[in-house]
């Protein structure tokens, strides 16, 4: 009795171990990543020639580990994302800095001691009516690993003159069961889908 019992719970956990890679296959594979719209503004023109912002914190302020594995998220994703907006016409120029909170840590770590540029300023300068900024607002990782679960962007398209926001929007990039983030082109896709739908390009 003792043995059918403990086979059937050998089942059960084979079962449920199987199950939870069939669904993390699905999820990397088939599912549609998850997005959210925050806020969108009725304009009246597509919008070309945005500087395109990219902001760093948890990249420089989360563990050594998880930051340099966020540093990955910036050649897998950031980058093609910015080139198929630059693409679009939406944004022609690209800028990387670090926030205010991420600039004090690398001061703290010595590993930093210039002062970040006033984007506003430079967009201005530099004719840009508009900024399109990406940031990464929160990050978890793998319990006893660094492998990174779940990465959350936030984009935001401003209006320069008056730092308003017109178009804002989060996604969700998650990992499969084996580890490792997915390719970007999917979620990238659905941004300019919906940015087409606000008639933003």
């Amino acid at each position: 009795m003792k043995e059918k019992i403990q086979g059937i719970l050998g089942m059960l956990i084979i079962g449920v171990f199987i199950f939870a890679i069939g669904a993390s296959i699905y999820r990397s594979n088939f599912s549609e990543p998850e997005f959210e719209v925050l806020k969108s503004t009725k304009i009246s023109a597509p919008i070309k020639n945005a500087l395109f912002w990219h902001e760093e914190e948890l990249e420089k302020t989360s563990d050594v580990m998880v930051g340099a594995k966020l540093g990955l998220e910036r050649t897998d994703f950031i980058e093609p994302l910015y080139h198929a907006l630059k693409t679009t016409g939406l944004v022609n120029e690209e800028i990387k800095t670090m926030s205010d909170d991420a600039t004090k840590r690398m001061i703290e770590l010595d590993a930093y001691r210039g002062t970040e540029p006033d984007v506003w300023e430079i967009a201005k300068q530099n004719g840009k009516a508009y900024i399109f900024k990406t940031t990464i607002t929160n990050v978890s990782s793998r319990k006893g690993t660094s492998d990174l679960k779940s990465v959350t962007y936030l984009f935001t398209l401003y209006d320069v003159t008056t730092k308003s926001t017109i178009w804002e929007a989060k996604t969700w990039r998650s990992a499969g069961f084996f580890g490792g983030m997915p390719k970007g082109e999917e979620t990238i896709t659905i941004i300019e889908n919906k940015l087409k739908e606000a008639k933003i390009i």
